[in-house]
């Protein structure tokens, strides 16, 4: 009996092979994919850079490596605080964390879509992290420390000074290393170190609160600091003005830590700023009207500032730690404002010229309008007319009679004169005045046969100079 078959077996060969090659294909281009994803996983994508740096094609743990090696010789110096230290990466085992470095970065790309990503170009920044031995860095700064607490006995009141180029009263640098902050003084190295920067400051922020007996110190004496602005003012015109340096130095921080004001500062500092119209007494040179250059210092007339007054309206400014203005007033007043060379007096004036014995009224054009020769005090016998800038002053009069001292010790006046025109400029005994029982004047009678120390007149020229002046009028007597 014959067997039949329905169908061809070679038949179906064709049909096998279209399903057999595409998933071959599949299957290699998935393990090609996977395998990418398993090598993308630890290495860095084709045209990647890492905080700059070229990492392509590059193993994470190389990465790492490389970054936990980049601190190796790294030394920083960290001032302020009372602190001056140069740490070095060995003395703490300082290094940064490559492991995390590099663990961030990778993560930054997904190893799934490296196909599409591959082709393209990508810069990754990742935060740097550090490591170190903490004990070991804070043992560096125990010495400051110990040595700053030792410091505030010796210091007494300098413990609070003045920080010129803060413009502020704060602690000495030198006490402060014992309030630092062990937390906020790692905060700010750690930053450093990831930055690698080479200098390193402390602040105030990295201090703890520090005693408040010194802090109330240094804030009562910031508080007069206030009057900064304040300004000095001699009628309304502007002679100094108050800045922080100068109030500084007035202030004065006790060993029991009290703040106050030092007045002779004050004083000082006022004098210096208005010492030009501190005339009387002073040397003050001029040219008189003829073309003599004159020099004369001494007398009782010209301008004196109310120091004590101003210094006292000044300290009360401060204390107050507001700006204001304070008005400088005078004790005495001359004429006019001083010109360079001290003169500080009109053109009208009586000028007394000892070494030509003649004296010269000057009217208010500045032009001679009386004149005559004089006798001046006897210098042989210690009566030297004084010299100076003063002026005729209330004991004018007429008919006066004068009584010397006493020097023979007899118990009366060595002499009594009586005068007609009393003339006084130097209190209630100098003075211009007549003298008829003298028949010359001028030359050198006075060398010899002067006065005691008066400046003696012809009757007739000094009536007439009575009539002409009044009190008020500087008289200026020199050789």
């Amino acid at each position: 009996m014959a067997t039949h078959f329905s169908g061809n077996p070679e038949s179906t060969g064709p049909n096998k092979l279209l399903i057999i090659i595409p998933c071959a294909i599949l299957g290699v281009l998935l393990a090609v994919y996977l395998g990418g994803v398993v090598f993308f996983y630890n290495m860095f994508m084709p045209g990647t850079t890492l905080d700059g740096q070229d990492v392509s094609l590059r193993s994470a743990a190389d990465v790492a490596a490389e970054k936990s090696d980049a601190l190796a010789g790294y030394q920083t110096h960290v001032t302020g605080d009372g602190v001056d230290l140069v740490i070095t990466s060995n003395q703490i085992g300082l290094a940064y964390d490559g492991n995390a470095y590099a663990s961030s970065a990778i993560a930054e790309t997904n190893p799934w879509t490296w196909p599409a990503a591959i082709a393209n170009d990508r810069s990754i920044s990742v935060e740097s992290t550090v490591v170190f031995d903490r004990d070991a860095l804070l043992a560096l700064f125990e010495p400051f420390k110990t040595e700053s607490a030792e410091s505030v006995a010796s210091l007494g009141g300098k413990v609070v000074s003045f920080d010129a180029e803060r413009g502020v009263f704060g602690l000495d640098p030198s006490i402060t290393a014992q309030y630092l902050n062990d937390d906020a003084l790692v905060d700010a190295l750690t930053a450093g170190f990831v930055d690698q920067q080479p200098t390193i400051e402390l602040g105030v922020e990295q201090l703890s609160d520090t005693d408040d007996e010194l802090h109330a110190t240094a804030d009562a004496a910031n508080a007069l600091l206030g009057a900064a602005g304040s300004t000095l003012t001699l009628d309304g015109e502007t002679a100094g003005e108050l800045t922080s340096d100068v109030i500084a130095g007035w202030v004065v921080v006790s060993d029991d830590l009290t703040v106050s004001l030092d007045s002779d500062a004050a004083a000082a500092w006022i004098n210096e700023a208005v010492g030009n119209l501190n005339t009387i007494g002073s040397e003050r040179t001029f040219t008189r009207a003829d073309g003599k250059k004159v020099t004369v210092s001494g007398g009782s007339y010209g301008w004196k500032v109310d120091e004590a007054g101003a210094a006292e309206a000044l300290l009360a400014a401060v204390e107050s730690g507001t700006p204001q203005v304070i008005d400088v007033d005078f004790e005495s007043r001359g004429q006019v404002v001083p010109d360079e060379g001290g003169r500080d007096w009109g053109n009208r004036y009586i000028d007394i010229d000892l070494s030509e014995q003649h004296v010269r009224l000057y009217g208010d054009d500045g032009s001679v309008i009386w004149e005559s020769d004089c006798v001046s005090g006897d210098p042989y016998q210690d009566y030297d007319t004084p010299t100076g800038v003063n002026a005729i002053n209330g004991n004018m009069q007429r008919d006066a009679t004068l009584r010397g001292l006493d020097y023979n010790g007899d118990g009366e006046p060595d002499y009594i004169s009586y005068v007609s025109y009393w003339m006084p400029f130097v209190d209630n005994l100098v003075a211009l005045h007549d003298a008829d029982w003298r028949g010359s004047f001028g030359g050198t009678i006075y060398m010899g046969n002067g006065s005691h120390g008066c400046v003696n007149l012809p009757v007739g020229k000094a009536a007439e100079l009575y009539d002409m002046i009044k009190v008020g009028d500087v008289v200026v007597t020199h050789y």
